[in-house]
């Protein structure tokens, strides 16, 4: 299976809100799992709205037959000389299946041919499969973030 990136569109935020509507996806995200409850339409149309200088891709798996949008990875921060990433693998059945290792890949691809040097996210310390892509992507562990979150940090350049 071959994971691709694409740039997202306003198009998309129906089906970004869907994914982020999945129990088992907002369980990893920082400020749904504290409401534990999915976002209503409002709530997500701030979010989508509220970002500036980010750079937003959809995930998408091709599987030699057919091209399909699985997931959302977002970089922000560009503006700054530390940007941050996060993603979600929408597509529950996909999980476990390298696809978010392989979306984060591309994605620091993208922020060190941009010209970034360093990249930081956080990782609600639960999310066990986040973690994973995380440290098998190179990220170092720095310390705790917020509340029950991991901070996690890499050099571009190694």
């Amino acid at each position: 299976m071959k994971v691709l990136l694409r740039e997202i569109t306003s198009d998309d935020m129906e089906l970004i809100l869907a994914w982020r509507s999945i129990e088992k996806v907002y369980q990893g995200l920082y400020q749904q799992s504290r409401n534990k409850q999915p976002l209503t339409w409002e709530e997500h149309y701030h979010w989508w709205n509220s970002r500036h200088n980010w750079k937003r891709f959809i995930i998408q798996v091709n599987d030699s037959i057919t091209t399909r949008d699985v997931g959302y990875i977002n970089l922000g921060q560009l503006d700054s000389w530390k940007p941050q990433i996060g993603y979600a693998i929408g597509e529950i059945t996909l999980w476990g299946k390298g696809i978010g290792k392989q979306a984060v890949a591309l994605a620091l691809d993208w922020l060190r041919d941009s010209g970034y040097i360093k990249v930081y996210t956080t990782v609600l310390k639960s999310n066990i499969g986040g973690t994973k892509v995380l440290e098998g992507s190179g990220f170092k562990r720095m310390g705790e973030g917020r509340e029950d979150e991991w901070e996690y940090e890499k050099d571009l350049r190694k």
